[in-house]
Formats: C-alpha cells, structure tokens, sequence
C-alpha cells in the first residue's frame, strides 16, 4: 500500500485482533478481604438499617471492621511480596502493582511563582509551559542531505533481535500494543513486521500514528509545585520504537566512531566510572604536585528536550550518517505532538525540538548534536597537560565538566561553550552550573554573560562527591544513607524469608550496589574499609534481625555470622 498511514492502520487491525484472541481472562486473582472481614462488614451494614442499634454498637462495629480490613491488607501486600521475592521478580514493580493511588499534583507555580490550586488554571500553566519548551527557538539552517542509495531491506532477524532486547511489560503507547505481545509471536509476526517497516524505510515516511504520544511527568527532585522538576518521558507507540531501534543497530558504529574520548555517554565499553575514575585523579595528582586546577561543572536547562531539530539532522550528515536513515529520521520528528494529561481534560502539545524521551535513538542523536556543536571550539591549548596532550573536558550524556588551570582560561572556556551551545539551543543552568578550585589556583570568580557562577567545596559528579581534597567523608556518609535508604523498603520480604540464600540474594543485588558505588574510584584506606564494614555489619544485624547484645548471646562473630 501507498500511504503508510493506511498500510500501518491495517496492520494495527490485525494486531489488535490478534492480542484480543490470544487474551485470556484472569481467573486466579487473589481475594484481599477474609471472610471474617466480609462477616463483619455484613455485620456493620446490619447494624446501620437498624433503628434499635445503639451509637456505642455502630462504634465497635466501625473499629472492628476498619481493624479487620487494615489486618487483611497487610496481610495480602505481605503475600504478594513474599511471592516476588521468592519468584525473585522485581520487589520495586511488586510495590507500585499493589499501590491504590498515586501522588495527584495539588498546586503548580505560574510563570511569576504564584502557586495556584486551580484545576483550570494548572492545565493553563502546564500548556504554556510546555508550548515554550518544544518551540523552536533558534533557527538552524536545513541541513543539505546528499543523495543516496536506497538503503537494505529490513531483515527477520533484525526484527526479531530488536524485539528480544525490549524491556518487558513496558507501557505502551496510544495504540496499545504492548512489546509482550510482539514478543509472544514468532517468525510469522517477524516476517510481516520486515515488510511493513522495509517499505517505511524505503519511502522515507512513518505513519501519522507515530507522530502523536502520550508524555508522563516524572518528578525527579526538588519542589513538586515546578513543572521544571519534572521530566517528560513520552509513551511511543512500541511499533515505532522497534523500527529507530533497528536504524540506530544500523547506524551506531558511524555515529560512535564520530564522538570523541571524551564523550562517555551511551558507548559501548565506557561507563561513568571512567569519567569518576579520571576526575579523582587529576585531582589527586594536581594535590600531589601543588598544580591549580579549576573544574566548572556545567548543567543544562532541560537539554533533551531543547536541541533543535536541524541541528540534529545537519550533526547526522556531517559524520557520515546515510542519507536514507537521515531522511527517515527527518520525517520521523516533523509535525509530532503530545498529550500531558493532569486530569481528565488531555492537553496536546505540539513538538518543534527536543529528542523524544523514551525513544533508545534519543540518546545517540543527542551526543551526534553536541559533538557536532563542540568540534567547532579550539581548545587543543585549552586545559591540563596529561601525558603530551591537553585534557579540557569531559563529557557524559549532557553532563560536562571543563578542565582548566586559572578561573580567567575557566571564564573563557565556559563563555565559548555557551556560545556553541546556544546554536544548537542549549541554555546554561545558571544556578546549578558550578565551579570548584584547588587552593594553588589564583582568581576568585568566573562570570558567564555578566553573571556571576557559584563556587562550591564539593559537587555531586555523576553520583559521586568530589572535593579537592579528595576527602571520602562526605561520600562515605552519602553511601550510608543510601544503603540504609535501600534497605528500608528490603525488610518487607527479607523478615519473612527463610531461605538464607535467597535473603543474600536480595541483599548483594539491592543494598550493596547502594553502599559500593564508584567504590572502585575510592583511595584504599584503613579508614575507609573500617567505615565500609562498620556500616555493612550494621546492615547484616538487621538482615537477620540481630543487635550487638543478641548476637553476643548467640555466639556469632563476624566471620560466623550466615547472611
């Protein structure tokens, strides 16, 4: 068929038709309520149509019932995550399963930080704020895409592999087909999927149905009542997400072999322990050797959702990209909107810029985006000298540290970054960009465009503290919440297992990635392998139920005690 949109819309009939004849009703649901309970609960309605039951009786029967009822759910929430730890499923997904409502937003801030309640007035601000936020900005030429040829067909088994690396029970988007379903079928679905997307790619069109999602807002720190605490994950159809998973399998060497060293974020064979790994040290040397060092941690304004399109496509082009996955791509994020639903009114959003978060492609177009704008910048005299060469950044996603050795080559830096960076348009954080310098460095300031940037003796750098002391206490206390804050929602299923391997089991995958991470970045010292077992021994105590004075009277030392 001609037009993709009628091409995907039959398709979407026949998998809707197949996921309605391959359901099956649940008949095995669990009942939360006793029977005692529904005794009572009779009881008590018995006991309100009765005009001889007195007050003190409809009183008993109110606190007996609400005692029953809150004892049953317990009960039941106890049962399903006993069930998810001993099946050894997700006890984090087990908790959202059995929660019975969600945070609702009470207030938002307007645009001149008055909060307001109003349901209108919020859906108002909601629209106008995400209406700025994914409007283009900036005007970026067209990018001049080559001819090319007419790209591979889209095979079986790229289908097949693609599906097979989808996380499963994934939400799905508006036309609700799920990847549960996709992964149910087998070579058949496979083949006719080939052919469908095979004929998108050689079009160089996607259906209409992909141009529309549904955006959650996820709360990520900070005051609830900002719409820029929150982050905007859009819901795609998981068909459309199957075929930018196939292009980016296609064109990820290309796109990887453009970014530079520096460049840590979603790469195959690096991680942000190289990018922690290497910040502590040039710290350390530059302690070592009495050399100044500056390091300006720089922050973006919603950066994903900022890039402006053609700075995207024009960054493709530049590194090699094919033409054709170009085009598609192109197609692929013009006339998009969104719905951001509060309430019950659903608001659209139409979407001139930005990555779709969500979207496993977003990530690499953003890094191609940056790269792009920041090959432009001379800094090959810029930073710290590290054997022959000068280090002047490193970068992780958006998240961007400078290297220099005076506060004026910081300035500098920092100035030419933002200049690049508003090109494409990025915005600077202003009050979360920071920078830290060692005490042999001169200069007291650094101003980014007349304002002055905040210095700061220590900055949570991809997870973990620095300071320029190299000083773990502060890092140190960091892990100790986090593993106790890890442990808290643990003891629901550890104080009611038996099985010791299994209590170990959720203990090593839950708290002491909490309590170890970056630890391989740590300086190995006494004081700091006695904090890290006075806190893990505390934990094992409370795995197993102990204090220092029952474990005393049972005879387990240390090294005795089971986990």
């Amino acid at each position: 068929m001609e037009d993709p949109t009628e091409d995907y819309d039959l398709l979407l009939q026949k998998l809707q038709a197949c996921a309605e004849h391959a359901s099956t009703p649940q008949t095995t649901n669990l009942e939360r309520i006793s029977l005692a309970t529904k005794e009572l609960l009779e009881r008590r309605r018995a006991l309100r149509l009765d005009p001889n039951a007195s007050h003190i009786e409809q009183l008993v029967a109110n606190a007996c019932c609400r005692r029953a009822l809150q004892e049953d759910l317990q009960k039941h929430r106890r049962k399903k995550i006993l069930e998810a730890a001993e099946g050894r499923r997700s006890l984090k997904k087990c908790r959202r399963d059995l929660r019975d409502h969600n945070i609702p937003l009470t207030a938002l801030l307007n645009e001149e930080g008055i909060v307001t309640s109003s349901r209108r007035e919020m859906e108002a601000i909601t629209e106008r704020f995400y209406t700025n936020l994914f409007r283009s900005s900036v005007p970026v030429m067209n990018p001049n895409i080559p001819a090319g040829d007419e790209p591979p067909r889209i095979l079986p088994a790229e289908v097949r592999v693609a599906i097979q690396s989808m996380k499963p029970s994934t939400a799905p988007g508006p036309d609700r087909i799920s990847a549960d379903l996709l992964r149910a079928g087998g070579h058949h679905l496979h083949v006719i999927l080939a052919e469908h997307m095979s004929s998108y790619l050689r079009k160089e069109r996607i259906p209409n149905q992909w141009r529309t999602s549904r955006t959650v807002l996820i709360h990520k720190k900070g005051d609830r009542e900002d719409l820029r605490n929150y982050r905007p994950i859009c819901l795609l159809s998981v068909l459309y997400k199957l075929f930018t998973k196939i292009i980016l399998t296609r064109i990820s060497r290309t796109l990887d072999e453009a970014q530079p060293q520096e460049q840590a974020g979603f790469r195959q064979g690096f991680s942000c322990m190289d990018n922690i790994q290497t910040v502590s040290r040039v710290i350390e040397v530059c302690r070592e050797y009495r050399l100044p060092l500056v390091l300006t941690f720089v922050d973006y304004e919603k950066a994903f959702d900022s890039v402006e399109t053609n700075a995207i496509l024009s960054a493709l082009v530049d590194q090699g990209v094919d033409a054709s996955y170009v085009r598609t791509l192109a197609d692929c994020y013009r006339q998009c909107s969104t719905t951001v639903q509060l309430f019950q009114r659903p608001i659209t959003i139409p979407i001139a810029k930005g990555v779709r978060q969500g979207d496993t492609i977003s990530p690499k177009l953003f890094t191609a985006a940056l790269q792009w704008a920041m090959k432009s910048l001379n800094w090959d005299e810029r930073g710290i000298r590290v054997d022959g060469r000068f280090l002047s950044n490193l970068r992780f996603a958006d998240d961007i540290v400078l290297f220099s050795r005076s506060t004026e080559e910081a300035q500098a830096m920092l100035n030419e970054l933002n200049e690049v960076g508003k090109k494409i348009g990025l915005r600077m954080n202003r009050t979360k960009t920071k920078f830290m310098k060692n005490a042999f460095c001169d200069g007291e300031r650094i101003e980014l465009e007349g304002t002055q940037i905040a210095e700061t003796m220590s900055y949570v750098y991809l997870g973990r503290s620095l300071n320029m002391e190299n000083d773990l206490k502060e890092e140190l206390g960091r892990r100790r919440r986090a593993a106790w804050a890890a442990f808290g929602p643990l003891r629901e299923a550890t104080d009611q297992l038996t099985d010791h391997e299994l209590r170990a089991h959720l203990f090593d995958s839950t708290v002491l990635p909490a309590l170890c991470y970056a630890a391989e970045t740590w300086s190995d010292t006494a004081a700091t392998l006695k904090s890290l077992r006075t806190v893990h021994r505390a934990l094992e105590r409370c795995l197993l139920r102990y204090n220092r004075r029952t474990q005393l009277q049972a005879g387990l030392f240390v090294p005795a005690v089971p986990i």
